[in-house]
């Protein structure tokens, strides 16, 4: 396999007696290249004027004003809506009676009992949380006897 064998491009040109513009075809791209840049760089400037043209605009300016005249008054009936039911009959009944079961809560033995088991049940969780905290922090040394001592340790 020589180069004999082979005709090179200038032959194969001669032969068929064509043109084959290979310097044309990469000034072709080049320029596609630099065209679609600034299709997209003219893109980019057309859009950036079309938001700023939107946003100054007398309808957008408008909407916005509506928009805060709406939320105003949706705030302005709520604050009413509250101070009525503040002021209502119901609600000074429902006051006056939450007073009187927080009273008799307070007063009487399943109000003592409640306090005494939350006290206890809270004792419990941080004698748990202690343990837990133990078991992810063994001490040095003691890692293999606190092994040892825990499983010794009947559940409760």
């Amino acid at each position: 396999m020589n180069e004999e064998e082979f005709p090179n491009v200038e032959e194969i040109k001669e032969r068929l007696k064509i043109e084959v513009p290979v310097e044309d075809e990469a000034a072709k791209v080049e320029s596609a290249a630099r065209n679609v840049v600034e299709e997209l760089k003219g893109l980019g400037k057309q859009f950036a004027e079309t938001v700023q043209t939107a946003w100054h605009s007398e309808e957008r300016q408008k909407v916005e004003g509506e928009i805060r005249q709406g939320v105003n008054l949706f705030v302005e009936e709520v604050e009413k809506a509250i101070r009525q039911l503040r002021e209502s009959e119901v609600a000074a009944k429902l006051k006056e009676e939450a007073t009187e079961v927080k009273t008799k809560v307070e007063t009487s033995d399943l109000g003592r009992k409640a306090r005494e088991g939350l006290v206890q049940g809270l004792r419990w969780l941080s004698e748990e949380l202690g343990k837990l905290a133990e078991q992810f922090a063994p001490a040095e040394g003691a890692e293999s006897s606190t092994a040892v001592d825990e499983t010794d340790q009947p559940t409760a």
